[in-house]
């Protein structure tokens, strides 16, 4: 499994329990989303996950690491195999698209010429081969945010983890959107989506965890 969770919690101070018990297991390779009301726990399996916020009790495993022993020195690494996609996009507003994407190869020591040619090459994957010299201000929030699933890819990251990906676009984008997470899925990425959008979801015919207030409260799997 290239995700466990076993009887997890999450707490931020004495009575606000963000995570409770909460035990799952993906596979690689995987795509499945995590659905529930505002506040049920999506972002916070995420933000555990990639090693932002710290488990409060429970164990759980992530591409090999345990993530309560994982030291401070091994997070780099650790993150590495890790993309994250947010849904307020985090772009830097005074570099073009293709920086945008360019900068994550340049902090992990690719020359400019290698960063910027992998760039564009998932630029294109995500369909803004001619937006490369455009700045964020430039795009609309659909665009932002396929950059925002360019640069998240550019390393080839073993799991994609996405917070409310189509939380601010219409259904037909949103759909196109999805679309390209599956053919990421397809290339053998672990794809782990929370989102609230429960008609796009079942259209796709994914695995689903409930959340409900901290507990994970069903796993759906769609009949084959």
């Amino acid at each position: 499994m290239i995700i466990e969770f076993n009887r997890v919690s999450k707490s931020y101070g004495k009575h606000n329990k963000a995570l409770s018990d909460v035990s799952f297991a993906v596979e690689a390779g995987e795509m499945l989303f995590l659905t529930g009301h505002s506040g049920a726990g999506k972002t916070s399996i995420l933000k555990l996950i990639m090693k932002i916020e710290d488990i409060s009790y429970g164990q759980a495993t992530v591409n090999g690491y345990g993530l309560k022993n994982l030291k401070g020195k091994q997070l780099p690494k650790y993150r590495q195999g890790l993309g994250m996609i947010f849904q307020d996009h985090r772009l830097l507003e005074n570099r073009t698209i293709l920086d945008n994407v360019a900068l994550s190869l340049l902090i992990r020591g690719y020359s400019k010429a290698e960063s910027q040619k992998q760039a564009r090459v998932v630029l294109q994957q995500v369909g803004l081969e001619d937006k490369l010299k455009f700045y964020p201000d430039q795009l609309s929030s659909g665009q932002q945010q396929r950059v925002g699933i360019a640069r998240a890819i550019v390393c080839k990251p073993d799991i994609l983890l996405a917070d409310e990906p189509t939380g601010n676009l219409d259904p037909d984008l949103s759909l196109e959107l999805m679309e390209i997470f599956m053919k990421i899925n397809e290339t053998g990425t672990t794809v782990v989506i929370a989102s609230h959008d429960l008609i796009l979801i079942k259209r796709l015919r994914k695995r689903v965890l409930v959340l409900d207030s901290g507990q994970l409260i069903d796993d759906y799997r769609p009949d084959p």
